[in-house]
C-alpha cells in the first residue's frame, strides 16, 4: 500500500514516520516505543487512504481496545488533521469523519466487536493491538476487509509472547508483510536525558518493554530473545579474515518443510536462502552450487532423515562436507539433551556476545530472526537443557524454523577456531567475532 500524503492537513512526518509511509503494504506491524507519534502517523495514514483513487464510499476504521480509549486517544487528533480537508465533517455522536469524496473514517473498540460486524472495510488501523482479545480481528475485522481487499496495520507496544508477538514474527517472515521495530535507543526521538530520568523510575523489564520495544521481558524461556537478533541485522563487525562456512537443513517439498541454506563468515551471516526441491541429489545440487560461488571451508548438514542423503553425495563430489547428527548425545552431555540442545545454545551465545551480524542486504535476514526467536528452552529433570523442537513448535502453531536450523548448524564449526580469537579482524579495526 503506497502512503505518501496526498492532502495537506499540517503533518510533517518525521523520519521514522515517513520511512514507515514509505514501507507499508497491506498487512503492517509496527512495534514503536512511547512517545513515538504513533497516533499521529496512523490517523494520517488513514486520512491519506481516504484520498487514494479506489473504491467509492471507502469506510476506514481505527480500533483501539475499547471506544472509551479510542476516543481519549486519537479523536482530537483525527479532528485537527481531518478537518483541515476542505468539506470534512466530524460527528461527535458517531465518533466519525466524513469527507466530500464520501469516504468516511470511524472509531471503534476492539471490546465491542459486533459493532463492527456487517460492514466492510477498505482499511483498518489496530492501534495497541497487544491489547486487543484476538478474536476481533481473526473473526470480525479480517473477513470485513475481505470484499473489497482493504489493509490492515497493526500498531503498538509489546506486552510479552502474546498475540502480538507472534503476529510480528509471522510478519518477519512473510515477505508480503511489512515488519518494523523502533525502539527509543535507535530512534533518538526521546531526549537522553529523559530516557534516563523514566529508566530511573522504572523497573527494567518495564523500561525495556515499552521503551525498547522488548517482547522478551516476560519471556523468561525464550532461548534466543528477538530484540537480540534484530539487533544484529546490519551490525558492523570484523569478519573478512575469517572463512566461510555453510549449513544445509535438508527438506523434502513433498509435503514436507522447505531445504534452507545459511553462509557465516566469522561473526557476520552473508547468504540465507530457502528452497524447495524434490530428492537429495537435487538438493544436494543446490548446495554445490552455493558451494562453489561462495567456497566455505566447511559445509555442515544435518544427518537425521533425508539429510544423510544429501551429505553423502555432496561428500562423493569432493565438497568438504561433514554430517552432522543432531539427535546424538551433546558432547557436553552432563549439561545438554542432545547435539541439537548443544548447538542452539551455542546460537544463544552467538548473539549474546553481541560481535554478531546479519548482513541487512539479505533478502530473509528478518525471517532468519523470527526463526530463531521461536523456541523456547527448559531444564529437564536431570538438569540438562533441552531445547523445543519442530514437531513441538508446530504443535503450538509456530512455522518449522529451516533457516535457523541451517543457521545453527554452522556453529558446529565455531569450537574449531576459538584460539584464534584474539587475531581476528584486527586490520579491519574492528572488535573481532568470537565465532570464527
Amino acid at each position: 500500500m503506497e502512503t505518501d500524503i496526498t492532502v495537506h492537513t499540517g503533518y510533517a512526518p518525521l523520519r521514522f514516520q515517513r520511512e514507515i509511509h514509505a514501507g507499508l503494504k497491506r498487512f503492517s506491524v509496527l512495534v514503536c516505543h512511547r512517545r513515538f507519534g504513533k497516533t499521529v502517523l496512523c490517523v494520517n495514514a488513514l486520512i491519506d487512504a481516504a484520498h487514494r483513487d479506489g473504491q467509492p464510499a471507502q469506510r476506514l476504521a481505527y480500533v483501539a481496545p475499547t471506544l472509551v480509549q479510542a476516543k481519549r486517544v486519537a479523536w482530537d487528533y483525527l479532528k485537527r488533521y481531518a478537518l483541515a480537508v476542505p468539506g470534512a465533517k466530524a460527528n461527535e455522536t458517531g465518533l466519525c469523519v466524513d469527507f466530500e469524496n464520501g469516504a468516511r473514517i470511524s472509531f471503534y473498540g476492539a471490546d465491542q466487536p459486533d459493532s463492527l460486524r456487517g460492514i466492510y472495510l477498505d482499511g483498518a488501523v489496530l492501534d495497541e493491538y497487544a491489547d486487543f482479545r484476538p478474536e476481533a480481528y481473526s473473526m470480525v475485522i479480517r473477513p470485513a476487509l475481505s470484499d473489497r481487499r482493504g489493509f490492515a496495520v497493526f500498531i503498538g507496544t509489546p506486552r510479552g509472547h502474546n498475540h502480538f508477538h507472534q503476529l510480528y514474527q509471522n510478519a518477519l517472515r512473510d515477505p508480503a508483510w511489512y515488519a518494523a521495530r523502533f525502539p527509543a535507543s535507535a530512534t533518538g526521538l526521546i531526549p537522553g536525558e529523559e530516557l534516563e530520568s523514566a529508566r530511573s523510575q522504572m523497573s527494567q523489564a518495564q523500561f525495556r518493554q515499552e521503551y525498547e520495544c522488548d517482547f522478551d521481558v516476560t519471556g523468561e524461556d525464550c532461548l534466543i530473545p528477538l530484540a537480540c537478533v534484530l539487533d544484529a541485522v546490519g551490525r558492523n563487525v570484523g569478519y573478512r579474515h575469517s572463512g566461510l562456512v555453510m549449513g544445509l537443513d535438508v527438506g523434502l517439498s513433498l509435503g514436507g518443510d522447505p531445504s534452507a541454506i545459511v553462509v557465516r563468515q566469522g561473526g557476520k551471516v552473508l547468504h540465507v536462502e530457502e528452497f524447495r526441491l524434490d530428492d537429495s541429489l537435487a538438493v544436494a545440487g543446490r548446495a554445490r552450487e552455493c558451494f562453489e560461488l561462495m567456497r566455505p571451508e566447511a559445509l555442515y548438514v544435518d544427518s537425521v532423515g533425508w539429510g544423510a542423503g544429501a551429505a553423502h553425495i555432496l561428500s562423493g563430489w569432493g565438497l568438504p562436507a561433514v554430517a552432522v547428527n543432531v539427535a546424538e548425545a551433546a558432547a557436553s552431555s552432563e549439561r545438554f539433551n542432545r547435539r541439537r540442545d548443544e548447538l542452539w545454545w551455542k546460537a544463544r551465545e552467538f548473539f549474546a556476545s553481541r560481535t554478531a551480524a546479519i548482513d541487512d542486504t539479505v533478502p530473509l535476514a528478518h525471517k532468519l530472526a523470527a526463526e530463531l526467536s521461536a523456541p523456547r528452552y527448559a531444564y529437564l529433570p536431570s538438569g540438562r537443557i533441552k531445547v523445543e523442537g519442530k514437531d513441538e513448535l508446530k504443535r503450538r502453531g509456530v512455522p518449522s524454523p529451516n533457516l535457523a536450523d541451517a543457521f545453527v548448524l554452522t556453529m558446529a564449526h565455531a569450537d574449531r577456531f576459538q584460539a584464534a580469537e584474539e587475531t581476528c579482524n584486527h586490520a579491519e579495526g574492528i572488535e573481532p567475532s568470537r565465532f570464527l
